[in-house]
C-alpha cells in the first residue's frame, strides 16, 4: 500500500454536458489523459469533481465510468462524502462493489457536530466500504479542533483507515499529524499552492485541482524537490503560485479550468453546477495560453 498511495493525483474534474448530466465520453478522455501522462492516481468526485452537487445516480455513474476506463492502469480513490451518513455509506459500498482502489470522505456537511459525531460518521463509512479509507480534512468544512496527537489517535481507531487528504494552507497541523502518525498513515497534501512545502511535512503525495491541467509539470517539480533539488522546487513554486494567484483572484476559476482543458487537451469539461461559477467571467484564450506557458516552461534543471 505504501507504494500505491503516493505521488501526484489530480482531483479529477467531472465533465458535464449542457443539461448538467455527466458527459461520460469526455470523462473517458480525461482518464486516458492521466494514464498517458503516467500520473500516480485519480481522486474522484471531491470538491473539484463537484461530487456533493451531483445526485447519487450521477455520482455512481461517474465512478463506474472512471473505474471501468482506468482498468487497473491507475489507482482510483472515490470521494463518498455526502450530507447524510446513510448516503456516504451507500456510496462507499458502491465504490467497493465496482472495484475502486480506495475511498475518501469529508466530515459531516452543513450541520455542525462535535468530534465524537464526526468520528462516528467516519467509522460507518470506513466499515461499509471495506476499502482503504482516507479521511478528507478540508478546511472550509472542517469542524474539528483537535491537537495533532489526539487527531492521529482517533484516526487510527477507524476501520480500514489508510491515511488522509489534508487541504489547508497552514501546514503546522499537517506536520504534527505526520510526526505522530509516522508510517502508520499515508498523507496527501491537498492545497496546490503549497505542494512542495507540504513535502517537508512528510506527506507521501499531493492531490489537487490544477494537476488536471499541469499534471506532468507538477509531478516533475515535486519529484525534483523531494529528490533534493530545493532550487528547482522553489523556482517552480514561485511561478506556479503567481499563476494560481491570478486565476484564483479573478473569481473566475471554473471558466479558466474549462478554457485551459479545451485549449491544452481538447477536452470539454462543460459548465459547472450552480452555485459554482454563476458569476464567472469568460477568459481570453491569449490570457489562458500565457498562464499555461508560465507554468509549463519553468526550467527544472540548473
Amino acid at each position: 500500500m505504501t507504494q500505491k498511495y503516493r505521488g501526484l493525483w489530480p482531483a479529477m474534474l467531472t465533465p458535464l454536458d449542457a443539461s448538467g448530466q455527466p458527459a461520460l465520453g469526455e470523462t473517458e478522455k480525461l482518464v486516458e489523459l492521466f494514464v498517458q501522462q503516467k500520473l500516480d492516481g485519480i481522486y474522484l468526485l471531491g470538491s473539484t469533481g463537484q461530487g456533493p452537487l451531483l445526485s447519487m445516480a450521477q455520482r455512481t455513474a461517474v465512478a463506474e465510468c472512471v473505474v471501468k476506463t482506468s482498468a487497473g492502469r491507475i489507482p482510483v480513490m472515490v470521494h463518498v462524502g455526502a450530507v447524510s451518513t446513510e448516503e456516504s455509506v451507500a456510496l462507499a459500498r458502491h465504490a467497493s462493489k465496482i472495484g475502486a482502489d480506495a475511498i475518501s470522505s469529508v466530515g459531516p456537511i452543513y450541520y455542525r457536530t462535535g468530534a465524537d459525531a464526526v468520528f462516528e460518521h467516519y467509522r460507518q463509512i470506513g466499515e461499509a466500504g471495506e476499502l482503504p479509507f482516507f479521511v478528507y480534512h478540508l478546511s472550509i468544512v472542517n469542524t474539528l479542533s483537535l491537537g495533532g496527537r489526539e487527531y492521529v489517535d482517533r484516526l487510527l481507531g477507524l476501520p480500514n483507515i489508510a491515511g488522509m487528504k489534508f487541504t489547508e494552507r497552514d501546514l503546522y497541523q499537517l506536520g504534527l499529524i505526520s510526526a505522530y502518525a509516522g508510517d502508520r498513515l499515508q498523507l496527501f497534501s491537498g492545497a496546490d499552492e503549497v505542494m512542495c512545502h507540504a513535502a517537508l511535512c512528510g506527506v507521501s503525495g499531493a492531490i489537487g485541482t490544477f494537476y488536471n491541467i499541469w499534471g506532468p509539470a507538477c509531478s516533475a517539480a515535486r519529484a525534483a524537490f523531494v529528490g533534493g533539488s530545493v532550487s528547482a522546487g522553489s523556482r517552480f513554486m514561485m511561478a506556479f503560485q503567481v499563476a494560481l494567484d491570478e486565476i484564483l483572484s479573478s473569481q473566475s476559476t471554473w471558466t479558466f479550468l474549462r478554457s485551459a482543458m479545451r485549449i491544452k487537451y481538447q477536452i470539454d469539461i462543460g459548465p459547472c453546477r450552480s452555485p459554482l461559477g454563476v458569476t464567472d467571467r469568460p477568459w481570453k484564450d491569449a490570457d489562458v495560453e500565457r498562464l499555461l506557458a508560465a507554468v509549463d516552461d519553468v526550467p527544472l534543471m540548473s
